[in-house]
C-alpha cells in the first residue's frame, strides 16, 4: 500500500532500519524516538512519522 506516490510501507521501513544505525545523525534520531515512543504522545508520533516520511520521499 503506498504511502505517497512514490514511497510504500516496505521501503520506508527498510530506510528507518539503515537510518537508525546513524548514531549522529537528525533522522537516526528521529527513527530511534519513533521507535521508543519518547514522550508517549500520539501527537509527536505522528509528528515523527511525518518528518520520517518526508525525509524518505
Amino acid at each position: 500500500m503506498p504511502i505517497t506516490n512514490t514511497l510504500d510501507l516496505e521501503t520506508l521501513s527498510a530506510r528507518m532500519n539503515a537510518w537508525a544505525n546513524e548514531r549522529s545523525s537528525k533522522r537516526g534520531k528521529l527513527v530511534r524516538a519513533f521507535r521508543k515512543n519518547l514522550g508517549n504522545s500520539p501527537d509527536l508520533q505522528a509528528a515523527r512519522l511525518a518528518l520520517l516520511i518526508a525525509e524518505a520521499a
